[in-house]
Formats: structure tokens, sequence, C-alpha cells
């Protein structure tokens, strides 16, 4: 597990909200007026709280270098090759045991670039070439990669997206994912609800909304998984149902008006400190439910044995 060096400073350019051409360090270092709230910040404030959100972007003070791990780079590798993306930095070893490899390493990170072992790029190159059918299949031919959206929400604060895949029309977002794990659809609809990513979906297609008012209603969004290891499948295409898509609309609204009442208090807290009455689960019940049944059984069945009644 590697530590990521922190963000760089903002690209300069005339800001506006509107679609930007940018790379993808430029859009990490979020280069809007004031700390812009995206899809993962607002996981982070939904899932935990605004202080772990808080400490996770890139305008914090307090910001936290996130943890990298092997199979990160191979997504950020994977998505770098497959959309086009200038940014991998080929290093030449076995593995980062030795010293000059981890120091490639590290200079290409510092860099903003992704680091790749030569031994795995072969790997990903034929992953993706699966992925590159599928995707033009989707997108019944040509589309955008690495789209970077800026807005500010009605009454709100700034908001921002980076879309892997946009059709020309804009009224289809197909993002890509990959994982060690499985990716049949189940696996994938489970994925979506631990990870929160219903909300990532509800920012994308607000984001084209917010830009394009006259493609309200008619933004489509579709999950796209790949296995990172052979066979490299590649799961069905996901679309979540509307009751999906509600509660990620209604949990990115909420995220938002939290992001904005914390900018303009600069008060990020945690958990609350009232009392939280925690309540057994179901399965929990049931669970001792069963339990109870077994010692009865066998306290019965021991009696009988006994000769007592």
């Amino acid at each position: 597990m590697l530590s990521s060096p922190p963000p760089p400073a903002a690209e300069p350019f005339a800001f506006a909200a509107g679609w930007r051409d940018i790379t993808e360090r430029g859009y990490r270092a979020d280069p809007c007026p004031t700390p812009s709230l995206s899809s993962h910040i607002a996981i982070l404030a939904i899932t935990k709280s605004l202080q772990h959100a808080w400490r996770s972007h890139p305008r914090s003070p307090v910001y936290e270098d996130h943890v990298v791990s092997a199979a990160v780079d191979r997504g950020s590798a994977a998505h770098a090759l497959l959309f086009g993306e200038d940014r991998i930095t080929e290093i030449d070893a076995e593995d980062y045991r030795a010293g000059a490899a981890r120091q490639a390493r590290d200079e290409a990170r510092a860099l903003g670039r992704v680091p790749v072992l030569a031994r795995e790029l072969i790997s990903i190159r034929a992953m993706i070439e699966t992925a590159a059918i599928r995707f033009r299949y989707l997108h019944g031919g040509d589309f955008t990669c690495e789209q970077s959206a800026f807005w500010q929400a009605r009454g709100g604060g700034w908001r921002k997206a980076r879309l892997d895949t946009l059709a020309p029309n804009r009224t289809l977002i197909v993002d890509y994912k990959t994982t060690e794990g499985p990716v049949d659809a189940l696996s994938c609809e489970r994925r979506i609800a631990e990870m929160g990513l219903q909300m990532q979906a509800a920012a994308y297609v607000d984001a084209v909304e917010s830009l394009e008012p006259a493609l309200k209603g008619r933004v489509r969004f579709i999950f796209q998984w790949q296995e990172q290891k052979a066979p490299y499948a590649l799961s069905p295409p996901i679309e979540m149902s509307e009751a999906f898509l509600s509660l990620g609309r209604a949990q990115w609204k909420a995220a938002g008006k939290l992001w904005d009442l914390a900018l303009r208090h600069d008060a990020f807290p945690a958990y609350g400190s009232a009392p939280y009455l925690a309540c057994p689960p179901p399965w929990e019940l049931t669970r001792w439910e069963e339990r109870e049944r077994l010692a009865n059984a066998l306290s019965f069945g021991h009696r009988r044995k006994g000769g007592r009644s």
C-alpha cells in the first residue's frame, strides 16, 4: 500500500461554469472559486461525516493523502489507456523492491502520472481491448472522454464531476470501473449500494442537466465494470432503477446542503453528540430465536434420556 502525494495547485484559467477539457491533475486540484462538491466528497459526507469529507478534499488545510493500492493503480492505468490519456509512466522492473524502481514510481506520482510495471502494462492492454468494443457498442459509435463539468447549484455552491464517457449529444453517460471482485449483475448491484455509487450517478446526471437544461429528464447513466484479472470479463451494462436513482438524487441534494452549510460556517463536524438508541437487527433476533429452539430441544432430549418427564 502506497501513499499518494497531495494534489498540486490548480491549473490557472479564467473560471466560469461549463465543460472544461483539463487534465486529471487539474481537475483534482479543484479550480473552483470555493471548494467544490464532487460525488466522492458527497459519498463521504453521507456515509461517514463532514469531517471525513473535509479531510479528503484537495482544498482542505487538513487534507490527508489517500492510500493507493495496486488495484487502484491498475484501474487508473486502464482508464488512461482506454480513454487516450497520456499519463502512464512505464517502470521497467519486476517489482518496486529495488530503490531505483521505487524512486521512479514516486517521481511519476509527484508529477500526477500513473506508474505501471512493464509486465503489468501488457495485461492491462489486453484487458482494455474488449472494454473498447463494449464502449463503442453502448454509445453506438464515437464518444467523448474525461470531460470535466463545473457548475453552481441553484442557491448553493460549486459542484464538479469528471465523466468517463459521454455521448456526443450528451444524453448517455457510461462510467467505467474495474475490480478484483466478481462482476455479475447481482455483485455489481450490491457494490453500488455498499459504496454509495447511486450518488455518483445522480451527480453526473445533475452535471449534464445543469449545463444543458434542454436535456433535463433525458440523460441516462450506465455503470460498466470489468475484471482486472483474466479473463477480464465485462459486467452486463448496469442501469439503475428509478427507485435507486431517486435515492441517489436525494442523497446528492442532502450532501450539497450539508457541504454548503459547512463551508459557510467553516465547521465540519464528525458524528453527532446525541445518544443513539441501538436496536438489534432482524438477523440477530432470528439467530437468537434459533439458538433458543436448539437449546430447548437439547434440554428436552436430555430429560427424556434420563427417564424424567
